[in-house]
């Protein structure tokens, strides 16, 4: 073995490495929020972190992202297989043979081992399709007849020997191999000739390798890729999961994209890295669900979790619990119904197991769970205190929240609140969605009724001069004229914001985050998004004033002293009572909760001798007055003891002093 593996070479990084972006200006790990005051500018931010592989496609598959980098590679002149190579699958579809006379790079071996992260397979999955086709050849294969008594070929149970094939119950074909070291996935279609081939090489070159090294854990699980990179090399991509520990592992020393995509989120504790492990090792379990076992204990664990956030989401304002209680609960009545018979779990329950354990190991990963940075509220960030940060304002924001009845200020401190260290807290995100979709359906019904109070308003004879044209109108009309266009601006943008921001578009963290990407990447942007989100309400607000100021003409306007004195008043009284409802919207902290941490601060610069000296001022006048009460009570006869008894062990029941309770 270890003559094997002198030969193994290590290449260079290709340009685009993230060894290389590392090093790009501006990737710090302290990430602003794009709300914040000192926010970054967009060049200046790390790179989201994904696995280090380019998006250049080549000749073999297009599409495809480009490999990890630092491959190892195995020299041609080393024995390729460290089991006997099964023979080509003789299921193969006739479109796929022909492969390796069309593709030049086709007939070459695979001599590089890659490492790559979970994710680069899982979204390999879903990103690499076969699609069907519209070609006259195409179509020309499908099925016409039906053979009689349905004497049709079965798939084969195995493929060359070596892969079983397997269905998700998501629809996925997949393949597995056991070996006598490891078990090994594929997503890729092994009934392809081609790819075939090029797997059961990448699988002897990682076999190989995994036998070198002889402290591995004892159960492995290795995900497996090929891939034809830019320069015409075959690559083994692979991942190894132990399966024991519950964590992703590699040969050799990678690159921490590979467990920690997201850039805005700086690892700092080993055991902050665990959850990163779990995460992926439990989307491994997703991907290939078939024929596992599962314990019940886990089950129950997962149960206590569930039930734990819901308990915490119902009694806590700023729960970190990634559902709602709603949700919540279904979720727990699903798990609820999921048996295990001994260890046995369908494929379906455990794809259900897995997704929830992914969900939330990425939350403790989120919230920096088990560290000294944890997050134990939604609304605070782990990376400064949020209540010393001072935020300054544009003077075109103050401007408009003034005009705008200070509703700007009131939606972008709540956009704080939920956008924390460039991550959406989506439970708060999707209540405030919800609120302001009320507010502006609320506020159509109130406009309609202005626009059609305004409406009856020009109708009156005293007001539209007799029903006689006019070059000059009145202050009434004018008014009525500016309530009239403002209740149907209103309506307007309610109808549109309420179609930007429904319900079904945010029902996800990853919309509502690229909804503030899009909109509030800048903060000045974010100032902007929050006056947009308050022009209903002023329109609506600005109308009903335009409209009051209109009666208020009508009214005060060549009128007598008496209606002017009653309208006056009227006017004043409701003014004193509207200035009373926006007093009680200033909420404070109540006293007794302001008191308690000075009280604490004092205690805490008491010395101890003055606590023993008050506690003995207090003490004697206790002993005194218990000495006095001992005096005056009069024993009960059954307290009385004979003399000669004083030296007599106490009876049961018997009370041994006078103050002993009978």
């Amino acid at each position: 073995m270890g003559e094997a593996r002198e030969h193994i070479a290590i290449r260079p990084p290709t340009p685009g490495s993230s060894s290389e972006r590392a090093e790009t200006p501006g990737s710090s790990d302290e990430v602003l929020s794009p709300l914040s005051p000192d926010i970054q500018p967009a060049e200046n931010r790390p790179p989201s972190r994904r696995s280090t592989i380019s998006d250049t496609p080549t000749a073999c598959e297009a599409g495809m992202p480009s490999p990890p980098l630092s491959p190892q590679r195995w020299d041609t002149d080393m024995p390729m297989t460290a089991e006997p190579s099964p023979e080509l699958p003789e299921t193969v579809l006739e479109e796929d043979k022909g492969a390796l006379a069309t593709d030049p790079n086709a007939s070459r071996p695979v001599e590089y081992l890659a490492p790559v992260g979970v994710g680069y397979v899982l979204r390999n999955r879903y990103k690499l399709r076969h699609y069907l086709s519209d070609d006259p050849d195409f179509l020309s294969k499908q099925i016409t007849q039906i053979p009689a008594k349905n004497r049709v070929p079965s798939r084969p149970e195995r493929v060359g020997d070596r892969w079983e094939p397997c269905i998700h119950p998501e629809g996925q074909l997949y393949f597995r191999y056991k070996s006598t070291r490891a078990t090994y996935f594929t997503n890729a279609y092994l009934f392809d000739e081609a790819i075939f081939r090029d797997l059961n090489q990448a699988a002897d070159l990682v076999d190989r390798e995994i036998r070198a090294h002889e402290d591995l854990p004892r159960e492995i699980e290795v995900g497996l890729e090929t891939f034809i990179d830019h320069e015409g090399d075959k690559l083994a991509c692979y991942y190894i999961c132990d399966m024991e520990q519950e964590e992703v592992f590699w040969l050799t020393d990678c690159d921490i994209d590979n467990l920690v995509e997201d850039g805005q989120l700086p690892v700092l504790d080993w055991d902050h890295l665990k959850h990163a492990h779990t995460q992926w090792f439990w989307h491994h379990i997703q991907m290939f669900p078939n024929d596992r076992k599962c314990s019940e204990e886990k089950l129950k664990e997962l149960r206590r979790i569930i039930s734990y956030h819901l308990y915490d989401r119902e009694t806590s304002r700023t729960s970190n619990a990634p559902y709602n209680a709603d949700d919540l609960h279904r979720f727990g009545q699903i798990l609820g119904d999921i048996t295990i018979e001994d260890g046995c779990v369908s494929a379906y329950d455990l794809v259900t197991i897995a997704r929830m354990k992914t969900i939330l190991a990425l939350e403790q990963l989120r919230h920096y769970h088990g560290t000294k940075w944890a997050r134990l509220d939604s609304n605070k960030s782990v990376i400064r205190d949020m209540t010393l940060v001072v935020h300054t304002r544009s003077w075109w924001f103050t401007c408009a929240s003034w005009l705008l009845f200070y509703t700007p200020s009131i939606y972008i401190k709540r956009l704080q609140e939920m956008w924390l260290d460039q991550k959406i807290n989506h439970q708060p995100w999707r209540k405030f969605i919800a609120e302001i979709q009320e507010d502006w359906t609320a506020s159509i019904t109130p406009s309609t009724v202005i626009l059609a109070a305004n409406v009856g308003f020009l109708a009156i004879q005293s007001v539209d001069q007799g029903g006689q044209a006019a070059p000059d109108r009145t202050t009434g009309q004018i008014l009525s004229y500016v309530s009239t266009l403002l209740s149907i601006g209103n309506i307007i943008a309610c109808h549109i914001l309420a179609r930007q921001h429904r319900a079904s578009s945010h029902l996800y963290s990853e919309d509502a985050l690229n909804y503030l990407i899009n909109r509030a990447k800048e903060h000045w942007q974010g100032e902007l998004l929050a006056i947009v989100l308050s022009i209903p309400a002023a329109f609506f607000i600005w109308g009903l004033l335009a409209f009051s100021a209109a009666m208020l003409w009508l009214c005060l306007c060549h009128t007598s002293w008496v209606t002017k004195a009653v309208v006056s008043g009227i006017v004043f009284l409701s003014a004193f009572f509207i200035i009373l409802v926006l007093r009680n919207g200033e909420w404070t902290m109540p006293a007794v909760v302001q008191s308690f941490p000075t009280q604490m601060k004092k205690l805490r610069k008491i010395p101890v001798r003055k606590l023993t000296a008050q506690s003995r001022k207090l003490s004697v006048p206790l002993r005194k007055w218990t000495g006095k009460l001992h005096r005056n009570r009069r024993p009960s006869a059954q307290e009385v003891v004979p003399l000669n008894a004083a030296n007599e062990p106490q009876v049961q029941g018997t009370p041994s002093s006078p103050m002993s309770p009978s």
